[in-house]
C-alpha cells in the first residue's frame, strides 16, 4: 500500500527532495487559495496540499509546521507522519525524520513508502542492520518494488553476499540497475554465462541502453569474445548519437581491439570536447603509440598520469612509450610505479627488463625477464583453464557428463588455485555418483576460498549424510557467515543443530531463515517442529 493518494501534491514534495535542500523562508506565505481552504476546513487532505506546496518550494520549516499542526487534529494519520519525515529529510535533518517515519509505520505497517524512506535514512547514517530490515519489510509488502530490490541488493553486494543477491534478483524485473547488479553477482562468482543471459534479457527490453551494453561487453571480454563486445558497443554508439558515454565505451573497445582507423577520429573528437580528461588523454596516448607517434603519446600519457598518478595503466603505457623513445631512467620509474600500483601483466616486467638492461642493471634485468616468462606461463595456463571450464559448462548442459568431468579436471590441473573451477568440478562428480571425489574437490575449494558459501554448504551436506554432525554444523556455519542471506543454508544449519540437540541454536537458525523468507514452507515446518518437540522444549531456559 502506498501513500500516494494525491499524486499531484505528493509528486511536488518528492520532486523537492531531488535537488539540494534550501533554507526555509522566514515567513510561511503560501498560495492564498490553499491557505484559505485550509483555514476553512483544517482537514488532513487540505494540510497535505499546502504542506506539499511549501516543501516543493523548499520552505521545509513551513511544511513541517503544517504537517505537525494537522497531526494535532488527526494524530492517527500515518500519512501526515510520513510527510513530516519526508520534509525533514528535505530540510537536511534525516535523524529527526526517524521518529515520525517510525510512527507512520506503526500506524500503517502495510504502507510501503515509510519503509522505503526510513531504509534510505538508516542507510545514510550507516545503520546497516536497520536498513536491511526496512528493505525486507518493504519487499514483504511489494516483492516487485524496484526501489527495495535495488536498495537491499546493493546492501548485500556491499557485504559481498553475492549468492543472496542472486537469490533476491533472479526473478526481479530486468531493469538496467537490477540486471546489471545481478549480472555482476554472477560474474564475481565466475558464472559468466548466467551473467550474459541476464544482460541479454535486459537488452531485449532496452536494446539501445549504453549501461547494459557496457556491462555485457565486460562479460564478453572476460569470455575472450572481443569481437562480440565490439559489435555490441558499436550498435549502442550508433543508436546514441552525441552520447558521450556511448562514445567513450566504443573508444575503449576500439583501442583494446586495435581498430585504429575507427578509433583515431573518435579519439580526436572526444579530445577536442574535453582536452584535459585523463581517460581521454590516456586512450589517445595508447592510440598514438599504436600508430607510431610516440612524441604525442608521451605528451598525452604524461598529462594523464599527472592528473591521476595512481592509475597503473597510464604508468605502464607511459613506460612503454619511454622505452621506445630510449628515455630509460623515466621509463624505469614509470614501470616500477605501475608494478607498485598492482599491475600484474607479464609485459610490464619485460619492458622494465629492457629499461634496466639499457641502464646497465643487468642482474635485475635478468630477474625481470625471468618473471616475465613465469607470468606468461601462468597467463597461458589460466586462459587454457578458462577455455576448458567453459567447454565443460557446455558439455554439462548438453548432458555429456564424462566429457564435462574431463574438461573440469583439466581446468583444475592448469589453474590449481581456482576455487570456482573446483566447485564446478565437484558438482559434476556429484552427478556421476563419485562422492569421495566430490568431497576432495570441495575440501580443496573451501581451503582456497573459505567464503565460497556454495562449497561450504555442499560439504556440510556430505558430512551430514556420513553422520559427521559436528563437521556438518561447522561448514553450514561457514556457509551462512559467507552468505548471511542464504535461506537454504540457514535451514540446513538449523536441522543439523537439532540433530546435535542444540535446540536453542537450531530455533534461532530456523527463525533467521523465516525472517529472510517468511513464506518458506520448509523453514516454517522446521520451526514448528522445533517449537513442538519435547526435547527441544526441555532446552528452553
Amino acid at each position: 500500500m502506498s501513500f500516494v493518494r494525491n499524486p499531484g501534491t505528493i509528486g511536488m514534495l518528492l520532486a523537492a527532495m531531488i535537488g539540494s535542500s534550501g533554507a526555509a523562508f522566514a515567513t510561511c506565505i503560501g498560495p492564498p487559495a490553499m491557505v484559505a481552504k485550509l483555514q476553512a476546513d483544517p482537514s488532513p487532505e487540505n494540510a497535505i496540499v499546502l504542506g506539499s506546496w511549501f516543501a516543493a518550494n523548499k520552505q521545509y520549516d513551513c511544511a513541517i509546521e503544517t504537517f505537525r499542526d494537522a497531526q494535532k487534529a488527526d494524530p492517527q494519520s500515518a500519512e501526515l507522519h510520513y510527510l513530516e519525515g519526508l520534509a525533514l529529510v528535505g530540510a537536511g535533518e534525516p535523524s529527526a525524520a526517524i521518529t515520525p517515519l517510525q510512527d507512520a509505520i506503526r500506524l500503517k505497517p502495510d504502507a510501503i513508502d515509510p519503509h522505503l524512506l526510513l531504509a534510505d535514512v538508516y542507510d545514510q547514517s550507516g545503520r546497516r542492520e536497520e536498513t536491511d530490515e526496512q528493505w525486507k519489510a518493504a519487499l514483504a509488502i511489494d516483492p516487485t518494488s524496484e526501489t527495495a530490490l535495488d536498495g537491499y541488493s546493493r546492501s548485500l553486494a556491499a557485504r559481498r553476499d553475492f549468492i543472496s543477491v542472486i537469490g533476491l534478483l533472479q526473478r526481479a524485473p530486468r531493469t538496467e540497475t537490477l540486471a546489471i547488479r545481478l549480472a555482476q553477482a554472477y560474474g564475481l562468482l565466475n558464472y559468466l554465462d548466467d551473467a550474459s543471459r541476464v544482460l541479454n534479457d535486459a537488452l531485449k527490453l532496452a536494446p539501445e541502453s549504453v549501461d547494459l551494453a557496457s556491462a555485457e561487453s565486460v562479460v564478453l571480454i572476460k569470455q575472450h569474445k572481443d569481437d562480440e563486445a565490439l559489435k555490441l558497443l558499436e550498435y549502442a554508439d550508433e543508436h546514441n548519437p552525441d552520447n558521450r558515454e556511448a562514445d567513450i565505451e566504443y573508444l575503449r573497445i576500439l583501442v583494446r581491439t586495435e581498430h585504429r582507423d575507427r578509433a583515431r577520429p573518435l579519439g580526436q573528437k572526444l579530445l577536442g570536447q574535453t582536452p584535459h580528461d585523463p581517460e581521454i588523454l590516456y586512450l589517445n596516448g595508447v592510440l598514438d603509440h599504436q600508430v607510431g607517434d610516440d612524441s604525442a603519446a608521451k605528451a598525452h600519457l604524461e598529462e594523464a598520469a599527472a592528473q591521476v598518478p595512481d592509475f597503473s595503466y597510464s604508468r605502464y603505457h607511459l613506460g612503454v612509450v619511454l622505452v621506445a623513445l630510449k628515455e630509460w631512467k623515466e621509463a624505469k620509474e614509470n614501470l616500477e610505479k605501475a608494478i607498485a600500483l598492482g599491475d600484474t601483466d607479464a609485459k610490464v616486467h619485460y619492458e622494465l627488463g629492457k629499461a634496466l638492461h639499457a641502464l646497465g642493471e643487468n642482474e635485475r634485468a635478468a630477474r625481470e625477464f625471468q618473471q616475465y616468462q613465469e607470468l606468461k606461463k601462468i597467463e597461458y595456463d589460466k586462459e587454457e583453464a578458462a577455455s576448458h571450464a567453459a567447454h565443460a559448462d557446455e558439455m554439462l548442459a548438453a548432458g555429456k557428463l564424462q566429457d564435462a568431468i574431463a574438461d573440469y579436471r583439466e581446468a583444475c590441473d592448469l589453474a590449481p588455485s581456482s576455487a570456482i573451477d573446483r566447485f564446478k568440478y565437484s558438482a559434476a562428480l556429484s552427478r556421476a555418483g563419485d562422492v569421495e571425489g566430490e568431497r576432495t574437490q570441495l575440501e580443496q575449494a573451501v581451503k582456497l576460498d573459505p567464503k565460497l558459501a556454495g562449497a561450504q554448504q555442499q560439504l556440510g551436506l556430505i558430512l551430514a549424510r556420513m553422520g559427521d554432525s559436528p563437521g556438518a554444523v561447522e561448514h553450514f556455519q561457514k556457509a551462512v557467515y559467507a552468505a548471511p542471506g542464504w535461506v537454504e543454508a540457514w535451514i540446513d544449519l538449523a536441522a543439523e543443530l537439532a540433530t546435535e540437540a542444540h535446540f536453542s541454536d537450531a530455533r534461532e537458525a530456523a527463525s533467521m531463515a523465516l525472517r529472510l523468507d517468511p513464506g518458506n514452507a520448509k523453514a516454517r515446518k522446521l520451526g514448528d517442529q522445533l517449537a513442538r518437540d519435547p526435547a527441544a522444549q526441555q532446552s528452553q531456559p
